[in-house]
């Protein structure tokens, strides 16, 4: 009976160190993938050859805004940005016979991009305009490739939008 007992309690203590290695193991693996989810964003928006595809929208005042099924995108292209996104907030000056939401064609300019790598996350700065309004984009950018997008007008509130970023597809000729 003694060894019986015995065997249990060294079986327990010995799953336990067991458990514990494979943690440690999973911690690590963990890390490496973030690690190298973080590289390939640093390398994505090095390119300056991505696409802002928004889920999510939210107002100055808080409210927040599916945008499944609804067609929104931000485009930085080497010296271009495009971008086609609805807004919802208020206007200080409004533009007849426009749409409502938020779109340009352009150059852009003081274009900054930053690291933090301690949150590994990456943060893209600059300003743009179309033929209304003045805007300031930043987008930051996390090691999964989740992003927020903030855009400052100069005629309506600020507005965000939470979503990702991936690689603009390359058109295959035929």
């Amino acid at each position: 009976m003694k060894k019986h007992i015995f065997l249990v309690i060294a079986l327990v203590f010995g799953m336990q160190l067991t458990f514990s290695q494979t943690k440690a193991e999973k911690k690590a693996a963990k890390l490496e993938k973030q690690e190298l989810e973080y590289a390939e964003v640093k390398t994505l928006v090095e390119k300056k050859h991505f696409i802002f595809e928004g889920e999510w929208a939210t107002t100055q005042k808080g409210r927040r805004i599916s945008l499944i099924g609804n067609p929104n995108y931000l485009v930085i292209d080497s010296t271009q940005t495009k971008a086609e996104l609805p807004y919802f907030g208020i206007v200080q000056i409004a533009n007849y016979g426009g749409d409502g939401g938020i779109s340009f064609d352009n150059t852009y300019s003081e274009y900054d991009l930053s690291y933090n790598d301690k949150k590994r996350s990456a943060t893209i700065k600059y300003d743009t305009s179309n033929k209304n309004e003045k805007l300031s984009v930043t987008l930051q950018i996390y090691g999964t490739q989740s992003a927020s997008l903030t855009l400052y007008s100069s005629n309506r509130n600020s507005i965000t939008y939470q979503g990702n970023i991936k690689p603009i597809a390359e058109k295959k000729e035929e």
